[in-house]
């Protein structure tokens, strides 16, 4: 996510609203629509209620969101223990419903940020600034060369 926010970063605030297909959110609410969902998940994960989100006015606030929710996130899962992983999580809306495993919450997030990621790129290479490559081995030789530095 942080290689397209810092993509998104250069687009101008219209790009950055437009909606260039029917059924396609803007790429400021894309990117906001995946913080918007892992805040909602991470509240249900430590059964806390479904927390208030202002939503952003723009690119840079969408990061500054992202920033204090990666903290949040890290800090959580930093926390848990393997055995938890199997706790049945009781949803909130606006998703209610079924009840699942915090594992299969975990996953969920995962894979639903993926999604809206590929087409967050899409809308950016649109604009002629594509991020690249997303896939998660590209992040991992990237994170493992900023260790080595």
């Amino acid at each position: 996510m942080g290689t397209l926010l810092a993509h998104a970063a250069d687009v101008s605030q219209d790009q950055a609203e437009a909606m260039p297909w029917k059924g396609v959110a803007s790429l400021e609410d894309t990117l906001t629509h995946i913080i918007t969902a892992e805040r909602y998940w991470l509240a249900n994960w430590r059964g806390e209620e479904r927390p208030h989100f202002d939503w952003p006015e723009s690119i840079a606030e969408v990061a500054d969101h992202w920033i204090a929710l990666q903290a949040d996130s890290r800090a959580f899962l930093a926390s848990l223990e393997e055995a938890e992983l199997g706790r049945m999580l009781t949803l909130r809306q606006p998703i209610g419903g079924g009840r699942e495993t915090l594992a299969a919450g975990i996953m969920h997030v995962l894979l639903h940020a993926a999604q809206h990621r590929a087409e967050a790129a899409l809308l950016l290479s649109d604009f002629g600034r594509s991020p690249g490559e997303l896939d998660y081995i590209d992040f991992l030789e990237h994170r493992e060369a900023l260790l080595r530095r």
